[in-house]
């Protein structure tokens, strides 16, 4: 058991996550690790009335996440972390977090963005960061909901962003 899926959706926990991932994975928790919801009391509890009854949730800063993985505390549950973006991530593996795969699922930055998909707008520090993420040997999936097919984000990413020349 364990970490089942880790995704990346600047929503956190929302529908698709609720109806598509929590039926499709069947988690018994569900961790946002992010240092802003868990600062924001009224956000932390907008988000625990949306899960369903049953499962665990936990809104914590990305340090305790990764503490709390690290030392076996979800090993025993069916989890799921989220995080707001890639740069989020790069925080919990610089933390010590080991992360072999991410599923992107939602990202809707403002200002210049590179479209790399149904709902996944990145801008030019997400592309830095998703690239930065591949070099870590992290497999990016885009993937909103498990009724799509997931696509590998190399892909989508034109060669000038990943930085590899590998499109």
């Amino acid at each position: 058991m364990g970490i089942v899926l880790f995704r990346i959706d600047d929503r956190l926990i929302h529908g698709q996550v609720v109806e598509g991932w929590f039926h499709h994975l069947r988690p018994d928790l569900v961790v946002v690790a992010d240092d802003a919801t868990a600062a924001n009391e009224f956000q932390r509890s907008v988000m625990e009335m949306v899960v369903p009854y049953g499962i665990r949730t936990e809104i914590v800063p990305i340090r305790e996440a990764v503490q709390r993985c690290r030392t076996g505390a979800y090993a025993a549950r069916r989890g799921i972390i989220l995080f707001r973006g890639p740069g989020a991530v790069l925080t919990a593996l610089g933390l010590g977090l080991s992360v072999e795969f991410l599923n992107l699922g939602g990202l809707h930055s403002e200002g210049s963005t590179t479209v790399l998909g149904r709902g996944v707008n990145a801008s030019e520090r997400d592309l830095r960061d998703l690239r930065r993420l591949l070099g870590q040997g992290v497999r990016i999936e885009v993937q909103p909901v498990p009724a799509e097919s997931p696509v590998d984000i190399r892909t989508l990413m034109s060669p000038h962003a990943t930085g590899d020349g590998q499109g």
